[in-house]
């Protein structure tokens, strides 16, 4: 495979497409492969007559000067054939779940899935961020079938309840400006939001875990 280089510098990146070249397809591969499954879980469930775990899902390929700054912090070339074999998250899903429990659920429904090769784990639900951050990582290495053969790929799954991706991507939008008044009160505030939101969430799991005992009894 050719290397694609280009310069890199804080005001011009080039798009998808010439960045990653040829392996554009295979990352878009590696997430419609995680969609159809999760969609399949989804189906499973209600065909059980158990209820859906999955509110919805996104997802995403890195932006060329996202996996650059990454290549740079490790001293590896800014090559596409660099991103596709060193970067695990250039190819990323995440899943949105109702409720707490919820995540879990799938975490364990992935594990079932004999050809996916979990690489590494992080429950930062359990074990929040200092930042307050919560969410279930996980990367994945998956077949994705091409005509020319089957090709193994690397992609981030996130899986994190509603009221955790709200404050994510709050926190996000934040991180990223340039500049910002009372930083050390908003990162303050940020963290306590993050604290109710985690105790919400175990309320509402609550609720309906009462709920679902007076619908069997």
């Amino acid at each position: 495979m050719n290397e694609r280089r280009f310069v890199f510098n804080d005001e011009k990146f080039l798009d998808h497409n010439d960045f990653y070249g040829s392996d554009l397809i295979l990352l878009e591969g590696v997430i419609t492969e995680l969609l159809s499954r999760f969609e399949l879980i989804r189906r499973y469930k209600t065909a059980m007559g158990e209820r859906d775990p999955i509110e919805y899902c996104k997802a995403r390929i890195k932006e060329p000067e996202s996996v650059c700054r990454k290549l740079e912090k490790y001293e590896l070339p800014k090559t596409a054939e660099a991103a596709f074999e060193r970067v695990y998250d250039a190819a990323g899903v995440r899943v949105i779940c109702t409720f707490i429990d919820d995540v879990y659920t799938v975490v364990e429904m992935l594990r079932k899935h004999d050809d996916i090769e979990i690489i590494r784990e992080k429950d930062y639900i359990k074990n929040p961020k200092e930042n307050g951050y919560r969410s279930y990582h996980i990367i994945v290495k998956l077949p994705v079938r091409l005509a020319d053969g089957i090709h193994r790929v690397f992609a981030e799954i996130q899986i994190r309840t509603i009221a955790m991706d709200c404050w994510a991507a709050l926190e996000h939008r934040l991180k990223y400006k340039k500049e910002i008044k009372n930083q050390e009160i908003i990162v303050s505030e940020l963290k306590r939001c993050a604290s109710e939101i985690a105790s919400t969430d175990m309320t509402l799991q609550t609720i309906r875990e009462l709920i679902d005992e007076e619908e069997i009894t």
